[in-house]
């Protein structure tokens, strides 16, 4: 994300993922892993935060876009740092 777009109070206010962070989340009836690529802030029902997630669904396809709340992503590797947790 263009740092020069980013709202200051996502900074003071941080979530449990940042940008880059890889996350499990479920697609349809898989479990996919995914790339955090922004933190949208506190914009989901009832003041939840939303997350943009890219993940590929297999080998042939584009990546896909997604934003998810936070209770629907699992976090895989924290940025750059393998095996850790939240």
């Amino acid at each position: 994300m263009n740092p020069l777009m980013r709202d200051p109070w996502l900074d003071k206010n941080p979530g449990p993922f940042r940008e880059g962070d890889r996350v499990r989340l479920r697609w349809g009836t898989t479990e996919v892993e995914g790339t955090v690529v922004e933190d949208r802030g506190n914009l989901g029902v009832g003041g939840k935060r939303l997350y943009g997630v890219t993940f590929l669904c297999d080998d042939v396809s584009p990546p896909m876009y997604t934003e998810l709340e936070v209770e629907r992503l699992t976090l895989v590797e924290r940025n750059g740092e393998p095996g850790s947790k939240k």
